[in-house]
């Protein structure tokens, strides 16, 4: 079995959570979850070239049965498992669970001979960063987390105090010692504490988070417009503007029925065109020119159309990566093996466009109480999202135009020489963004 490091890691990728059994058991349905999750892995898998996951989430009933039913997944490393420097094999988290030693048997035995590959990660390095940073906003009363809760400063104290004892932090701890909350006030807590476990888990990787809770985001452009926020005016403006820009990437809709048709042998088929070194290399300068920009506070209005000029250039070249998966590759894969199910979906009158919208990289709010210094890829948090309703198409397109209302005001309420210049390239953003709401 090879362990990566994953500082080689290069081009797009994220670390998956949607196996977390901590989120996987409050699903009723879970048949209709496993289709959710599959077709949002599969739309991850179509656009990024690296996935990752945690390795103690395989060893879960539901994750179980999903590799089982596509082995092609972990033999062919569309997914690697994220493995602990301190355990040998994924077989190693098999002792936690409360299982039947026949498919405890049957779990061994597969993932013996189906994980090839892992990525390494440090369990300290992992728990101080997650531990730190609850403490920060838990004891931050201006955070999000004690914003959305409504309880008296000792309940809060006590949390604080438990969690300082504990130099290895498992958020079972965290679930103790908050069992005699309120429901609302407990859900709360838990959405945050996932939120930053998940993203120390993508950091320790070198990934981009996948979160599968929109509740885990707490992101308000009221917050941008009345200045409640760390950034400056500028750092705003571009922190916004590359959050839709990255959009341009993933501006493609496919129908519900067309995901549940292609299989992950078809996945793996189609996935070829991101794999390019230079696609990927490109991707990560543009990723860390995004970055720079935005963490640059000095940045004045006359600067940013230079400043966004070349990353912009670089999005435009990189998204000819994803323009060959969905309008070349994708159409000629399936009039060679789906035709005929090509034509029932064309007939089809339900197919709602499950987009890849959500799936892009956007900086979240919840990076400034966490004082993050949007320093880094974890920051930038793909929501697993889809589009599976006429209602969220159009909360989606209000979404767009609400961050573009926000990214005019501040263009034009500003005496900037390079107004007209930024209001261009703002109007050919949105026009581009918007190709992908078709259904």
């Amino acid at each position: 079995m090879e362990r990566v490091n994953p500082i080689n890691f290069q081009g797009p990728r994220a670390y998956f959570t949607d196996f977390d059994y901590k989120i996987v058991q409050f699903k009723h349905d879970k048949e209709q979850y496993r289709r959710e999750v599959e077709r949002g892995l599969k739309i991850i898998l179509l656009t990024k070239n690296t996935v990752v996951c945690a390795a103690s989430h395989l060893t879960n009933p539901f994750a179980y049965a999903l590799f089982k039913d596509n082995p092609v997944l972990l033999d062919g490393n569309m997914i690697m498992p994220a493995l602990r420097r301190d355990k040998q094999h994924v077989i190693d988290y098999l002792g936690r669970e409360a299982l039947k030693r026949s498919i405890k048997e049957n779990m061994e035995n597969f993932y013996l001979d189906h994980v090839n590959k892992v990525v390494d990660w440090e369990l300290m390095e992992n728990t101080t960063w997650f531990r730190q940073h609850l403490l920060q906003a838990l004891n931050d009363e201006c955070s999000v987390v004690r914003r959305n809760l409504n309880l008296p400063k000792r309940k809060i104290d006590a949390l604080v105090s438990e969690v300082e004892k504990n130099r290895i932090l498992y958020r079972e701890i965290i679930l103790e010692n908050i069992s005699d909350w309120p429901i609302k006030e407990q859900k709360s807590l838990l959405n945050f504490v996932n939120l930053v476990y998940h993203m120390s888990g993508a950091r320790v990787v070198n990934c981009e988070s996948t979160l599968p809770e929109e509740s885990y985001i707490d992101y308000s452009l009221t917050d941008f417009s009345k200045r409640r926020t760390i950034l400056s005016e500028t750092q705003v403006f571009v922190k916004i503007f590359f959050e839709l820009a990255f959009e341009i990437l993933y501006k493609y809709t496919l129908p519900v029925e067309l995901l549940d048709i292609l299989t992950f042998e078809d996945i793996s088929y189609l996935r070829k065109p991101i794999e390019k070194s230079s696609f990927c290399r490109k991707y990560d300068e543009l990723l860390q020119k995004c970055i720079q920009t935005i963490r640059n506070s000095a940045i004045s209005y006359e600067e940013l159309v230079y400043d966004i000029e070349e990353p912009w250039e670089i999005l435009k070249q990189i998204s000819d990566t994803f323009e060959e998966i969905f309008r070349q590759e994708l159409p000629e894969f399936l009039k060679k093996k789906h035709s005929a199910t090509t034509k029932e979906l064309q007939k089809s009158t339900l197919s709602l466009g499950l987009g890849v919208v959500g799936l892009v990289p956007f900086v979240s709010n919840v990076a400034n109480a966490l004082s993050l210094l949007l320093s880094s890829r974890e920051v930038f948090v793909n929501l697993n999202k889809s589009l599976k309703s006429r209602k969220e198409v159009d909360d989606y397109n209000l979404y767009v135009k609400s961050k573009e209302k926000t990214l005019r005001n501040l263009i034009t309420s500003r005496s900037i020489s390079e107004k007209s210049v930024l209001l261009d390239t703002l109007d050919l953003l949105v026009n581009t963004i918007s190709a992908k709401i078709t259904l």
